[in-house]
C-alpha cells in the first residue's frame, strides 16, 4: 500500500462529502454516464439471499439497491470516514461498514462472498492489483466479480478548442492526479490499460465471462455528471464505461 497515495484519496474524499461538495459518486443501478443499467444489463443474477461486498462503497446506495433486490447481506468498504457515515445513515439491515483501503483487507472473511463489486473504484487503490487479489480471495468458489471502471481509451480523450484530441498516452499507466467538484478537490488515481484489468483478474483466480463496452445509443443523458470531462463528444469513437464480469474458479 503506497501510505501517500491513500492518504491524498483519503482526505479528498472526506473533503467532498464534510463540504456538500456536488460530485459524481455512481451507485447501481447506474454504472455511469450514458451507460445502460442494471435494469437493463441484469448482471447481478439470482442476488436473492447472496452475500454482497462492496470495495470503495462510498455513499452505500449500490448496497442498499441491491438488499432491496433481495440481497442477504451486504458490505462496504471505503477509504473515508465520511462516506462511511452515509452508508451507516442508510441503516440498511443486516449490512456491515468499513473505513479502510480497498488494498488492505482490515479482518474481512475470506471465500465468503457471493458478489464482490468494484464500481468506479479500482483506480483509486493505491496497488490495483492486489485490490484484484484480494477480490478473489473474498469470493466463494463460483462467486462473482463484477468490476465498472472508466474505459481506458475515454480517458485518452479530451476536447480542446472544439477538437476531439488524444491528450494522453493509452500506454501510461502512471497514478495522476485528478480533481472532482467546484473547488477542484484533489484525488489520485490510476489509468489502467484493459489488458491490465482483464490480467490482474485472470492471474488471481477468476474467469472472465463477459466484457462491456459498448454505449447504448437510446440512452443520451449523463444523469448527475456535471464534468466537461464526459463530454458527449467523445462517444463517437468510445465508450465511457469498462464493465468486466468474472467468476472465480
Amino acid at each position: 500500500m503506497e501510505k501517500d497515495f491513500c492518504e491524498i484519496n483519503k482526505k479528498g474524499w472526506n473533503a467532498l462529502v464534510k463540504n456538500g461538495e456536488p460530485f459524481s459518486n455512481t451507485s447501481l443501478p447506474e454504472y455511469g454516464p450514458f451507460m445502460a443499467n442494471e435494469e437493463k444489463l441484469k448482471l447481478f443474477k439470482n442476488i436473492e439471499g447472496k452475500k454482497v461486498l462492496e470495495l470503495g462503497c462510498a455513499s452505500g446506495k449500490s448496497l442498499e439497491y441491491l438488499k432491496k433486490k433481495g440481497a442477504d447481506e451486504v458490505w462496504g468498504l471505503d477509504i473515508s470516514e465520511e462516506q462511511i457515515k452515509n452508508a451507516e445513515s442508510l441503516n440498511i439491515e443486516n449490512s456491515r461498514f468499513v473505513v479502510s483501503p480497498m488494498e488492505e483487507n482490515p479482518g474481512l472473511p475470506l471465500e465468503y462472498f457471493d458478489y464482490v463489486l468494484s464500481l468506479y473504484s479500482l483506480g483509486f487503490s493505491s496497488d490495483p492489483m492486489q485490490t484484484l487479489k484480494l477480490s478473489s480471495e473474498y469470493l466463494k468458489s463460483g462467486g462473482k466479480l463484477i468490476l465498472c471502471w472508466i474505459h481506458p481509451f475515454f480517458n485518452c480523450l479530451k476536447i480542446e478548442e472544439d477538437k476531439l484530441v488524444i491528450a494522453h498516452n493509452y500506454n501510461d499507466e502512471s497514478k495522476q492526479i485528478i480533481t472532482k467538484g467546484p473547488s477542484k478537490v484533489e484525488l489520485m488515481q490510476y489509468n489502467l490499460k484493459i489488458s491490465t484489468i482483464m490480467n490482474g483478474i485472470v492471474n488471481n483466480g477468476m474467469e472472465i465471462e463477459q466484457v462491456i463496452e459498448e454505449n447504448p445509443q437510446e440512452k443520451n443523458g449523463i444523469g448527475d455528471y456535471q464534468s466537461n470531462y464526459w463530454d458527449a463528444r467523445k462517444l463517437k469513437v468510445a465508450p465511457t464505461t469498462l464493465i468486466i464480469v468474472a467468476h472465480k474458479k
